[in-house]
């Protein structure tokens, strides 16, 4: 089965799912925009074809994207964001012990019933794992400003749980948001750190700088 086809069972068959809880879209890219927040799920079709994959992704609408361009919160893929995980599908015991990987992705099958069953495989997936990374995020801006320097100095699990980015652009996005709630107090101590650490990532000390200039 090929992409265009294997799409329009998840028009039929997944989108209605996306579309209670609150997301926009058709048959392979959903967006949800609440309270600042913009949730992403995208469904990256292999390059080589008959598989795909699940991407998640969240982004503050503030907020220019991982590449620097401010966009349309319906305009944003996965790949825009700066949290992100990806929602694979796991292998069972035999295959760990053989040592396939322990994620994959999605076959289409040949059949529609094959294809079917993959998407409500993928709707129960996203309904259990999906929903549940979301939720971490709910709480703007408390899921923002409760990270701490000690966390992303030390990588710590809840930024691991949250996809985020690494630790220098994690302090800009903090820093950012600080600036976003008018606390350049607080936006200052994460702009400080990351440009005291800059290392190699000399693209980011220019807006490190102007943070900190705001505070002065």
């Amino acid at each position: 089965m090929n992409t265009k086809e294997f799409r329009k069972h998840i028009k039929k068959h997944f989108a209605p799912k996306l579309h209670e809880l609150g997301f926009q879209g058709t048959d392979h890219h959903f967006v949800k925009h609440n309270n600042h927040l913009i949730y992403v799920l995208t469904i990256q079709a292999d390059k080589h074809g008959g598989s795909c994959i699940m991407e998640m992704g969240v982004h503050l609408d503030f907020l220019p994207n991982s590449i620097g361009e401010f966009k349309s919160p319906l305009q944003f893929t996965a790949y825009d964001c700066e949290f992100r995980e990806r929602l694979n599908k796991r292998s069972n015991w035999l295959q760990r012990l053989l040592s396939v990987e322990r994620e994959r992705g999605y076959a289409y099958g040949e059949s529609e019933e094959e294809a079917i069953m993959a998407i409500i495989e993928m709707r129960e997936i996203f309904t259990h794992r999906g929903i549940s990374y979301f939720s971490q995020f709910n709480d703007f801006p408390e899921s923002i400003t409760t990270i701490s320097l000690d966390e992303i100095k030390f990588s710590s699990k809840k930024l691991v749980d949250l996809g985020a980015p690494p630790n220098l652009r994690t302090a800009l996005l903090i820093a950012r948001t600080y600036e976003f709630l008018s606390d350049p107090r607080r936006a200052k101590e994460f702009a400080s750190w990351g440009l005291h650490n800059i290392g190699n990532a000399s693209g980011l000390s220019e807006e490190f700088l102007r943070i900190i200039s705001l505070s002065e």
